[in-house]
């Protein structure tokens, strides 16, 4: 379940972030934070994304920032930033992104079953819908608990 992986730690919410990489960096802080990965993780993230685009722009409002084990994950980790007024990350149909999953993965199969969680809820219109309206840890938390 996401709740094994998110909580009230790791979630965080804001009404604006100037561009994306801020977003992005408030995403990673708590990975950061809790030993998941080192600093340079971060900037793994922003280099890739200079390379080739937003290639962690999954969907509508939806992005997923994450680099490869080898850029500094210590242990597999998920956290969450909502941006109530949505951030531009130059991703041509999805933009604005609302919703910042973090990922950090220690190898490409450990975390299956998260990705398997997140996919079912970025499926689910209403669930999205109700991520970017969430004011609380508590809204977030109710949110994804059946995921």
């Amino acid at each position: 379940m996401l709740t094994d992986w998110i909580n009230e730690s790791n979630i965080n919410i804001v009404e604006h972030t100037p561009d994306w990489q801020q977003a992005v960096a408030l995403a990673v802080q708590p990975l950061i934070d809790s030993g998941a990965v080192e600093p340079r993780y971060l900037q793994a993230i922003y280099d890739m994304h200079r390379e080739i685009g937003p290639y962690y722009v999954l969907g509508e409002g939806i992005a997923m920032p994450h680099a490869r084990p080898e850029e500094g994950v210590i242990h597999t980790a998920l956290s969450l930033v909502i941006v109530s007024e949505g951030v531009e990350f130059h991703s041509e149909d999805n933009d604005p992104v609302y919703i910042v999953f973090a990922l950090a993965a220690i190898d490409s199969d450990s975390h299956i079953e998260m990705i398997a969680s997140l996919s079912h809820l970025f499926c689910d219109d209403e669930v999205v819908q109700k991520l970017r309206q969430c004011h609380s840890k508590e809204d977030v938390l109710q949110a994804i608990r059946q995921y």
